[in-house]
C-alpha cells in the first residue's frame, strides 16, 4: 500500500491538473438508524403521527452528522494535503455536503446529484431555489432528545404557495440541475483545459450508481489522452477496461480507509 501512495503522491506532483471523482464508497460505515435507540424512537414517533413525515429528511441529515466520526475529517484532510498548490476539479456524487465544509475551494468542485444546501418547492411547476434551513435537523434531535414533542417544530413552506419545501437531492421529486448547472459549466471548461496536458486521474469510491457522471467519462478522458493516468480506489469495483489498464492504477480497498490513515 506504501507503494501505491509513492506513486500517486509522484503522479500528482508531475501532473499540470489533476481531477478527482468522488463516489457513493467514500462514506463510514454507520450502523443503521433504526438500530440505535434514540433514532428508532423518533422512527416511532413519525410512524404514529403521519403529519411528522416531513421531518424524516431532516432527521436522516441530523443522523450522518453525529454519527461522523474524525475518519471522514481525516480522510478530506489528506486530500486537501495531496492537492494542495494543483489546479484541480473534484466531481463528487455525495450528497452530505460534507466538502464544503473543508477548506477544498468550492469555485472547484461540483456535485450534480445535490445535497442538503438548497431545497425546492414539492410542486414541480414552482421552478425556485431555497437556502435550506439546516438547523431544523439541529432542532429536530434537540427535541426528542429531551423527550420533547416534535410538533412545535415549525416545518418549512414554499414562500410562494405554502406547499413543502424538500431538498434538493437527485433523490427526491422535482430534482432541479439548476443547482449545479453553473459549476458544471466550469468544469467542462476546465476539462477542456486538460487536453494533450499531464492529467492525473484520482477515483475515490466511484461505483455503478451513476456511472455517466464520473466513472464513465473518466475512462473515456483516460483513453483519449495519452498524457493521463489514473488511480481507481474501491473495495469491489477497482477494475480498469483494456484500454486504459496500462496508465491505470487500482486498489483494492475501501478509499475513506486509503486516505484517513495516510499519515498513520
Amino acid at each position: 500500500m506504501e507503494e501505491i501512495r509513492t506513486i500517486l503522491i509522484e503522479k500528482i506532483k508531475e501532473a499540470d491538473l489533476v481531477l478527482v471523482g468522488i463516489g457513493e464508497e467514500f462514506e463510514e460505515n454507520m450502523p443503521k438508524m433504526e438500530g440505535t435507540p434514540m433514532f428508532s424512537q423518533a422512527l416511532r414517533m413519525m410512524e404514529e403521527k403521519k403529519e411528522l413525515m416531513w421531518m424524516m429528511p431532516y432527521l436522516k441529515k441530523a443522523y450522518e452528522d453525529l454519527h461522523r466520526t474524525d475518519q471522514t475529517e481525516k480522510a478530506y484532510k489528506a486530500l486537501e494535503v495531496l492537492l494542495k498548490d494543483k489546479n484541480y476539479f473534484i466531481v463528487s456524487t455525495r450528497m452530505d455536503d460534507y466538502i464544503y465544509h473543508t477548506s477544498l475551494m468550492e469555485e472547484k468542485i461540483v456535485t450534480p446529484c445535490g445535497g442538503y444546501r438548497f431545497s425546492h418547492c414539492e410542486d414541480e411547476t414552482h421552478k425556485k431555489l431555497y437556502e435550506s434551513d439546516v438547523r431544523i435537523s439541529e432542532k429536530i434531535y434537540g427535541f426528542f432528545a429531551e423527550g420533547a414533542s416534535l410538533d412545535s417544530i415549525q416545518r418549512p413552506f414554499c414562500p410562494e404557495c405554502g406547499k413543502d419545501l424538500v431538498f434538493n437531492r437527485i433523490e427526491y421529486a422535482g430534482y432541479m440541475e439548476e443547482g449545479y448547472l453553473a459549476q458544471w459549466d466550469k468544469y467542462t471548461k476546465w476539462l477542456q483545459g486538460t487536453v494533450n496536458r499531464k492529467l492525473c486521474i484520482l477515483e475515490l469510491g466511484v461505483g455503478m450508481r451513476f456511472p455517466t457522471v464520473i466513472r464513465w467519462p473518466f475512462e473515456k478522458v483516460v483513453f483519449f489522452n495519452q498524457k493521463a493516468n489514473i488511480f481507481r480506489i474501491h473495495s469491489k469495483l477497482y477494475q480498469l477496461t483494456e484500454e486504459i489498464k496500462d496508465r491505470g492504477y487500482k486498489v483494492e480497498k475501501k478509499p475513506m480507509d486509503f486516505l484517513a490513515n495516510w499519515f498513520v
